[in-house]
């Protein structure tokens, strides 16, 4: 017999800045469903889902909404967009809307004002993370962890694809 020198390639670990970053987006907003960052365009990905099959006038009409509402919150801030696209899926049952966002402009406050918007448009529908209150000073750290980590996104860029999804009532982060 040959000896066969097997090497495992080693799976590198996400990188601690940008496990945070997601983590803290599902965290702090019981409406998002899934999050994604892309390196090659240093973009945020955001899923919303909504237990309902949207009409594509209906999706528009959110669109519309949400593309005012980003560009007025952007040019109060003094802001400027790189990327802010809307998608949408559909199923008989359930829509998905994915807010593309560039990391060098997002902002908490920017994040909360869709969260709202959505929240109005779907009340009975959006569906939302089902957990017990946070503990308010955890709140206040999510808060501050997630302005924190945005800002230090917007000096250093990730190398690699990460996802944030929920898991029973744990959020986990991989590599993609």
């Amino acid at each position: 017999m040959f000896p066969f020198p097997f090497r495992r390639k080693k799976r590198q670990k996400p990188s601690k800045e940008g496990v945070s970053l997601l983590a803290s987006i599902l965290v702090c907003y019981e409406e998002i469903t899934k999050v994604s960052y892309e390196p090659e365009d240093a973009t945020i990905r955001l899923t919303f889902s909504i237990e309902e099959a949207l009409t594509k006038e209906r999706f528009q009409e959110i669109g519309k909404l949400l593309a005012e509402s980003i560009a007025a919150y952007l040019g109060l801030n003094g802001l400027r967009a790189r990327v802010v696209n809307l998608e949408m899926e559909s199923t008989p049952k359930v829509s998905f809307l994915h807010l593309v966002r560039d990391v060098a402009t997002l902002t908490r406050d920017e994040l909360s004002l869709v969260a709202d918007i959505l929240y109005d448009a779907f009340p009975q529908t959006l569906l939302l993370d089902e957990r017990d209150p946070l503990d308010p000073n955890f709140e206040v750290e999510q808060e501050n962890l997630l302005d924190h980590m945005l800002g230090t996104m917007r000096q250093q860029r990730l190398h690699e694809k990460l996802l944030g999804i929920r898991e029973g009532d744990r959020v986990v982060v991989y590599n993609q």
